[in-house]
């Protein structure tokens, strides 16, 4: 200790509670020391590392390849798939708690989807430009590039019900992928969030999304915040609580970042989205994406899927009724006591969560090749 804290406490401590105390006491100054470096620095998180590269960019679609690490690389390249409303900033959270570096450290040929920052000129962008227009060019790139004639997607929230109905469609696109992790992306659309804040208040919702052209960035943080108000009013707390743990407030800032940009959503993917969920046309099979039959019988690519069992957003019926819809041989259900944003970005995640991906894709991503190749592509572009 850097005082003798029985002096300053003044009064006899019993012998079995001393390290308690001692913990507390410890654990108390470095609250005082990171809190002050918070307030001095703004921001505590690592420099980013330049770890991807800019495979090819238009207004909303940008597609980044990370550089691989490794002499051997899967063969089936990965492209990580974000929901809508937010940034990608969730699969690469800092260096250290990062999902994309994570699969590239244990040898996968990963790529990244951004589909940018929609604003009120977007109103027009529906669910069907988003998968059968920027998923479907993302995927034709990724195989060009990675040689690879087959791909993986990975997609959390909506980027995990996109790469579903990616390979459900009735085109031979479906055949592009050879396996999907879905984190916490709903298929049966029997939302209690839903039905309780848009369903009955339908008419106001489409006459804000008419004038303002989209669903405001900043109504959408302020919906996730009341779909969990019991954990959004505890964060404080909890941030207290381990605000002596300096790496938990590098990755609470980075989170908080996340949560701090979420992006508009266009007019039309909107209503879209509220007409699907309404009559759970992906379960029901009335799906329809540039008069293109979407069928769950239809996929049959390896699925491995997640949902948190505190999740209050995304329930885990929602995710996990899937298994009864789909053709596929290959299925793995799992979980875990997350909720939505946990299930992806917590550090329990990273050692639940990122290693079951990590172990699921070892027998499902093809042979090892030389990463020479790869990295002689990604230099010459």
């Amino acid at each position: 200790m850097l005082f003798n804290y029985k002096k300053l406490l003044n009064f006899e401590i019993p012998k079995n509670l001393e390290p308690m105390i001692e913990d507390q006491v410890q654990k108390t100054l470095l609250r005082i020391i990171n809190g002050l470096e918070v307030a001095i620095k703004k921001d505590i998180r690592p420099p980013s590392m330049e770890r991807k590269k800019l495979l090819y960019q238009e207004k909303y679609l940008t597609l980044y390849h990370y550089y691989p690490v490794c002499e051997k690389t899967y063969e089936v390249p990965i492209i990580l798939v974000p929901p809508l409303m937010t940034t990608t900033d969730i699969f690469d959270l800092i260096p250290e708690h990062s999902l994309a570096n994570t699969l590239v450290e244990n040898g996968y040929n990963v790529y990244l989807i951004d589909f940018g920052s929609p604003d009120h000129n977007d109103s027009h962008l529906k669910i069907d430009d988003y998968i059968l227009n920027f998923i479907y060019r993302a995927v034709h790139m990724a195989k060009k590039h990675s040689a690879f004639n087959q791909v993986t997607l990975l997609g959390y929230c909506l980027g995990g019900s996109f790469s579903i109905i990616y390979g459900s469609v009735s085109l031979d696109i479906k055949n592009d992928v050879k396996n999907v992790i879905n984190i916490a992306g709903p298929i049966d659309l029997k939302l209690p969030f839903f039905n309780l804040l848009f369903k009955p208040f339908k008419k106001e919702w489409f006459a804000l999304v008419d004038k303002m052209g989209c669903i405001p960035k900043e109504l959408l943080t302020l919906i996730f915040q009341l779909s969990d108000p019991i954990g959004y009013v505890r964060r404080p707390i909890n941030i207290f609580n381990k605000a002596w743990d300096r790496d938990f407030l590098v990755k609470y800032q980075a989170l908080s970042n996340f949560f701090n940009n979420f992006q508009n959503l266009p007019a039309a993917t909107f209503k879209q989205a509220f007409e699907i969920i309404s009559t759970n046309q992906l379960i029901s099979g009335e799906l329809d994406l540039l008069d293109q039959k979407v069928n769950l019988n239809n996929f049959k690519a390896s699925l491995l899927t997640f949902a948190g069992s505190r999740d209050t957003f995304i329930p885990p019926d929602a995710v996990r009724t899937i298994q009864k819809h789909i053709s596929t041989n290959d299925f793995q259900y799992s979980e875990l006591p997350f909720g939505h944003v946990s299930v992806m970005g917590s550090e329990r995640a990273k050692n639940t969560v990122w290693k079951t991906c990590v172990d699921w894709l070892k027998t499902r991503s093809g042979k090892c090749i030389s990463s020479d190749a790869i990295n002689r592509v990604t230099t010459a572009r």
